[in-house]
């Protein structure tokens, strides 16, 4: 990807001409000698927001969301040409759409779509990736590896390990492993309840009780004619309940059928409006084509007519079912009444249901004893299946470290070589180990190193370099480097003079923003085409939107 220019319909905006190599955005103080005017609020930082806002970023992000309500407010469009694998994309944004190439976006997820189809052979999103190589976010400024802030520490070490070219298929087990671990402790406070609710004596107590309930139950005597009784009343429970189910699946048809009716509804479609679009594509089409198209409508029309007459029948005849079912059902109810109450009048039924009701409380508390002791030994196969499976993973992660000791080798050198160019006297590496605890889901510690690194600007210089690394690693995907100028506040200007060396040799395309007292010291120790490379001066009179954005 190549930036070519950021403009705006507004003709108070300051378009922004990208080119190849060092793109910098200078922010000016107007009287140089004025300690109280700085170079804070004139756009320097907006300038790459805006890109940033352009390519996807967003309304999370609360400058995101101001940029937004100002390009309402004065109803502005933003514009952005870029280059990606020689095609060329104009891309338009207002605060509430998005076009691409004049071709406006249904949505938002369309236009996050078009990004992510600008990368190949990746399982990650656009924004996913395009973060990595481009800070905008003053969080993004405090560690090299956490470009973005709030992310889950899973996703950052994936995208950072897919960057640096390591393993990913044990960063992916682990993390499968790391929810099964986490469900383990859920598990072990379970199995803790479980175990306090599990009463050895209380469980005997109610065993010897449904021996008593049950042999008084076999010596139980009612009326004579209680077990006939007994019996056709069961029979007659047994045919309602089959008559309810019945019922309900010929309602669930019903709903089926009524569903087939909604369904089956053919949508209007608008000859004319079809010939029309064929007429503005410069298209015609013959009469055969569109007696073509007429006739399908008509078939599918026809079709979903049947469909639906069908339907309406079966749903007649279904209702038909259902008013007899019902009248069969109530027979049968009124005649098992009479049962109940007759037995009821005998004075047995009630003494026996007592004794019944009594042993089902008893035989519901020890089915629960024992749905708990098959649950604790569940429990403690699956604790146990659980702790194999991650001793395995870390006896396998000792191999992992043996197969990635070269790539790992390789990247270390790399980040020294490239802070070399920065650091002669204290040249850093990256430091990279497996982390086989299963406190996180990070499965590796990414750490960038350079001596001396509690000193001002040197964590900067951290963020630089370990940067560099992941273009370099990687010059294709993304195609430019984006900072802003929080990277260089604190820097000392003859490192910033060497990065700048670096990236115009190295970089197809840079674009960062820096304060004018820090570029006047970092012009004292390097030659380069300050017109050329310095492609927007900012001030308090020329202002990115030309106007106080508060």
């Amino acid at each position: 990807m190549k930036l070519i220019q950021l403009s705006s319909n507004d003709k108070r905006f300051k378009p922004l001409v990208f080119h190849s190599g060092l793109n910098i955005i200078v922010g000016q103080k107007i009287l140089k000698d004025d300690k109280k005017k700085t170079s804070n609020g004139i756009g320097k930082s907006l300038s790459l927001i805006c890109i940033d806002f352009m390519l996807g970023k967003g309304n999370q992000n609360k400058e995101i969301k101001k940029l937004k309500e100002i390009m309402k407010q004065e109803n502005i469009t933003l514009s952005l040409i870029f280059e990606h694998k020689g095609d060329t994309y104009h891309i338009q944004r207002t605060h509430e759409s998005s076009y691409i190439n004049e071709v406006r976006c249904e949505n938002e997820k369309d236009y996050k779509d078009f990004l992510n189809s600008l990368l190949v052979d990746t399982d990650y999103s656009f924004r996913e990736i395009f973060t990595r190589f481009f800070r905008t976010d003053k969080t993004s400024y405090t560690d090299a590896i956490k470009q973005v802030f709030s992310e889950e520490a899973y996703k950052n070490n994936l995208i950072n390990a897919y960057l640096l070219g390591l393993d990913l298929d044990y960063l992916k087990t682990k993390k499968k492993l790391k929810v099964k671990s986490d469900r383990l402790k859920v598990l072990i406070k379970e199995l803790k309840e479980i175990q306090k609710n599990i009463d050895k004596e209380k469980e005997i107590e109610y065993e010897e009780k449904l021996k008593r309930i049950e042999k008084d139950l076999d010596s139980f005597e009612i009326a004579e004619d209680f077990n006939q009784l007994k019996e056709e009343a069961d029979i007659l429970t047994s045919e309602i309940q089959k008559i309810r189910n019945q019922t309900a699946f010929f309602n669930r048809e019903i709903r089926n059928k009524q569903n087939i009716i909604n369904i089956n509804k053919q949508t209007e479609i608008d000859i004319s409006k079809i010939e029309y679009m064929y007429k503005e594509a410069e298209f015609f089409l013959s009469k055969d084509v569109l007696a073509h198209i007429n006739s399908v409508k008509d078939f599918h029309e026809t079709l979903f007519k049947n469909r639906r007459n069908k339907a309406i029948k079966d749903i007649e005849s279904l209702n038909k079912k259902i008013e007899e079912t019902k009248s069969k059902e109530k027979d049968l109810d009124i005649r098992r009444s009479e049962i109940f109450k007759y037995l009821e009048n005998k004075g047995a039924l009630e003494e026996y249901h007592s004794l019944n009701k009594e042993k089902d409380s008893v035989v519901s508390y020890l089915n629960e004893i024992q749905r708990n002791q098959k649950a604790l030994t569940a429990f403690k196969k699956e604790q146990a299946d659980i702790k194999i499976e991650i001793d395995q993973f870390k006896r396998d992660l000792i191999e992992l470290e043996d197969n990635i000791k070269e790539r790992i080798e390789f990247l270390k050198k790399s980040f020294r070589e490239i802070s070399e160019e920065h650091y002669d006297d204290k040249p850093g590496y990256l430091d990279i180990e497996v982390n086989n605890n299963f406190i996180t889901e990070r499965l590796y510690n990414i750490v960038p190193v350079i001596t001396g690194d509690s000193s001002d600007g040197i964590n900067e210089m951290k963020i630089f370099i370990y940067d560099m690394l992941i273009y370099k690693l990687n010059p294709t995907l993304i195609g430019l480097i984006g900072h802003d100028n929080r990277l260089f506040d604190v820097v000392d200007e003859r490192q910033i003079a060497k990065a700048f060396n670096y990236v115009s040799n190295n970089l197809s395309q840079y674009v960062c923003s820096i304060s004018d007292t820090k570029i006047d010291e970092v012009k004292k120790h390097i030659n380069l085409d300050w017109d050329e490379v310095i492609i927007r001066n900012l001030n308090e009179k020329d202002k990115l939107f030309g106007f106080d954005f508060e």
